[in-house]
């Protein structure tokens, strides 16, 4: 009996042993070096942000007036042009046939209009004969009035051959204007911006073919509304426009126009926003129409650290320590201040530990919901190895 106590008690020994072998040390504490900012609500100017696209103020899309196949184009996309310059050319081969059928008729017409017109000259000439004879009684009234009955059917034939022969002739100058819409071409100084048609396409009467725009009419942002700001938007309100293709910097513009009709598809209005110097049309932008005044934390983009489907940030206790937060946050935002006033644009909305793609340039912040609070110091760009517990050697 003493024997297996003694046994029990080293195999409790041992156990005691092994698990203290195995029990996981903490870390020391690092010093790590890094920039910090402190969080402040911010007071600014939201702006609600509509996309859109550049378009030239004077732009025309050319159509087709007859039925037929490209044959012929002279003029690409991209191309400048004169007015009058051809684009390109349509088969006119049935309004030839059409035109000589047409001009056949009119012949034949104008042959039997001379030969109507003779015979009409011998029923004259034969009505005044029976005329004198009846007055010296050498003729019945019956004779008389055969002879008045053919020459005015003959006067009547000849007016409806020449009523026909004046509809050919209208129907050919008819074919003749048509067949000039088979050229197309260029109504004014400009940019052939899109062909719709390539060579071979057959087309009918109404089809769009190309678009030219007149680069010197100037240049708009069209964007699309939603009918929801059709009672807050009106036609000359300050509003920040931002092209990211020509800078990354928004600016302040006004709106040169708002049709307020309503597209019962997409329930949306088109806004135009003017626009100075020379953009391309068809580049991407945005209209920024101001909504309110708001108040927000908002947090840089380089506080924030994306773990998973979560997004963490690194605060600075007041003993320098660093502390690791769960943050939840919104939209991203971007940050202007023009002519003394302060904007924040929105420029998308962020998923669960995912930030949205921001514009390159300028200052991206994000809206922080929970997590953090206003006077807190967070870490800047914090180094991938920081963890909680870490020391802060301020730079």
């Amino acid at each position: 009996m003493p024997a297996f106590l003694h046994l029990l008690l080293c195999l409790a020994l041992l156990l005691a042993a092994c698990g203290q072998d195995d029990a996981p040390s903490r870390p020391e504490p690092r010093t790590i070096q890094a920039q910090t900012l402190r969080l402040a609500l911010t007071e600014a100017r939201e702006c609600r942000s509509l996309p859109g696209q550049v378009q030239s103020r004077n732009s025309v899309t050319l159509a087709s007036k007859t039925s037929g196949t490209v044959t012929e184009i002279l003029a690409r996309e991209g191309d400048t042009l004169t007015a009058g310059q051809t684009i390109l050319r349509i088969d006119d081969a049935e309004l030839r046939q059409r035109e000589q059928s047409v001009r056949a008729t009119a012949g034949q017409a104008g042959l039997e209009s001379k030969a109507l017109a003779a015979r009409k000259a011998q029923a004259k000439a034969t009505f005044d004969r029976m005329q004198k004879l009846l007055q010296q009684a050498a003729v019945s009234r019956d004779d008389v009035d055969r002879a008045r009955a053919e020459y005015e059917a003959l006067a009547s034939q000849e007016k409806a051959l020449a009523a026909q022969s004046s509809a050919a002739g209208f129907q050919g100058a008819e074919i003749r204007a048509l067949m000039r819409y088979n050229t197309v071409s260029s109504p004014l100084n400009g940019v052939l911006t899109r062909r719709h048609v390539d060579l071979g396409a057959f087309v009918q009467a109404g089809t769009p073919l190309a678009e030219v725009d007149d680069l010197s009419s100037g240049f708009d942002l069209v964007a699309q509304a939603d009918e929801s700001l059709l009672g807050s938007i009106r036609e000359g309100m300050s509003v920040v426009a931002l092209i990211p293709s020509l800078s990354a910097a928004p600016f302040l513009t006004t709106l040169s126009a708002v049709i307020g009709q309503v597209d019962p598809a997409s329930r949306a209005f088109r806004v135009k926003a003017a626009l100075d110097g020379t953009p391309s049309p068809g580049m991407f932008g945005k209209v920024c129409v101001p909504v309110g005044t708001a108040k927000k934390l908002l947090a840089p983009e380089a506080a924030l650290r994306p773990r998973g489907e979560l997004t963490t940030a690194l605060i600075v206790d007041e003993d320098s320590m660093l502390r690791l937060r769960i943050v939840k946050i919104g939209g991203v935002y971007q940050k202007a201040v023009l002519d003394g006033q302060t904007f924040i644009l929105q420029t998308g909305q962020t998923g669960a530990g995912q930030l949205d793609e921001a514009p390159a340039g300028g200052e991206i912040l994000v809206e922080v919901l929970s997590g953090l609070a206003p006077n807190d110091e967070v870490v800047l760009s914090a180094p991938a190895v920081a963890r909680e517990g870490d020391r802060l050697a301020r730079e």
